[in-house]
């Protein structure tokens, strides 16, 4: 009988079958890393985010009531830890949800054109404006709009922030008639807003309308054991997307200990952008992601930059070329094999030809 039994191995052994079965066991086991029993939190906030960190239970601790509110979010993090995802959280959690949810970049538009995208602009009102145009308040209205990098807001748009915040009111350029609007506010910022106030960059009275509730992200490096479960969710839904067939490459275990080592000047954004570089460029017929396959798919100098456990693993110091960090590995990799070459190319995902083929080429020819 097979109750209580996942599988089981059928006599004679067909040994292609039991590497198969062996093979979608471990991608099973590797996926529900990430779907092991949640949390009240977790289930509510599991259509947007994934996460096991106490860091980030404690940055969302407090999601579900923001979300039920309607009164100004505030939310800050570095670049890339996922403020505009928690802005639509917060929207698609509260009763706002059937009604639109506009973002806006501050930093992204031009000192001159960031008030008429706010605010619209009626037919006339300047050179050009040949019909009225509603602004992303109007647009917003019902719903939410998140004010993306508003430390980048001029401060003469301040003023008018303000004024809308506090009246609900809004006028477009080249008319005196108010608009009411039914909008929840939510700003985001990279940026320290209490320095901004003391460097006069910030109006210290807008800040503390915005901030009524408020939200930090942790940054990636603050949030390692996020980080598997990301990775491969990530790593995952490139594969969809480029319409590859299941079963999708996994993670090794090294690899994700390297993932970790790394520190993430771009966040959550960076590893999603490196795990659709190897969806992308990895080889056909490649079954699981090792170290050599990540560090070949790092680009450029900032993230190469790590240490790792001296006990486990190597020191890559800061800017070291590629090249060079694929020596280090495979040196370290070789001496952790005792130099056999056939257990190196295991670990490192290539076979013996091509260790070989790299040691005579680039790695001193004398270890054996």
């Amino acid at each position: 009988s097979k109750q209580g039994i996942d599988d089981y191995i059928e006599l004679p052994v067909d040994p292609l079958k039991l590497a198969k079965d062996i093979l979608k066991e471990h991608n099973n086991r590797v996926r529900s890393r990430a779907l092991t029993v949640l949390s009240p939190l977790e289930a509510k906030t599991r259509p947007y985010f994934l996460f096991r960190s106490t860091s980030m239970r404690i940055a969302l601790a407090n999601l579900p009531k923001i979300a039920a509110s309607d009164h100004p979010v505030l939310i800050t993090g570095e670049t890339g830890t996922g403020k505009e995802l928690v802005a639509r959280a917060i929207h698609f959690m509260s009763r706002r949800s059937d009604g639109p949810f506009i973002a806006i970049n501050c930093g992204a538009i031009p000192e001159g054109l960031i008030e008429e995208e706010l605010f619209g602009h009626e037919k006339g009102a300047f050179t050009g404006a040949h019909k009225m145009r509603r602004g992303k308040f109007e647009l917003a209205n019902d719903g939410t709009l998140l004010l993306d990098e508003i430390g980048d807001m001029p401060l003469l748009l301040q003023v008018r922030l303000l004024r809308v915040l506090e009246e609900g009111q809004i006028y477009r350029i080249g008319s005196e008639r108010p608009i009411s609007i039914n909008v929840r506010v939510i700003a985001s910022t990279r940026q320290n807003l209490e320095q901004a106030i003391e460097d006069g960059l910030f109006r210290e009275d807008l800040y503390y309308r915005l901030n009524v509730l408020s939200i930090h992200l942790p940054p990636l490096r603050e949030r390692k054991e996020d980080i598997p479960f990301l990775a491969q969710h990530f790593l995952d839904r490139a594969c969809a997307e480029l319409g590859c067939n299941p079963p999708y490459p996994i993670l090794s275990n090294e690899a994700i200990a390297l993932l970790q080592q790394l520190p993430w000047r771009g966040n959550v954004r960076e590893l999603r952008n490196l795990m659709i570089r190897v969806a992308t460029l990895l080889p056909p017929g490649i079954k699981e992601v090792s170290p050599p396959h990540i560090i070949h798919f790092i680009s450029g100098r900032e993230t190469c930059s790590t240490v790792v456990d001296s006990e486990k693993g190597i020191f890559i110091p800061f800017g070291t070329p590629l090249s060079e960090v694929e020596d280090m590995y495979i040196r370290e990799t070789l001496k952790f094999t005792n130099g056999n070459k056939t257990k190196a190319a295991a670990l490192l995902g290539i076979s013996v030809r091509t260790l070989r083929r790299k040691i005579n080429k680039k790695v001193n020819p004398e270890i054996d």
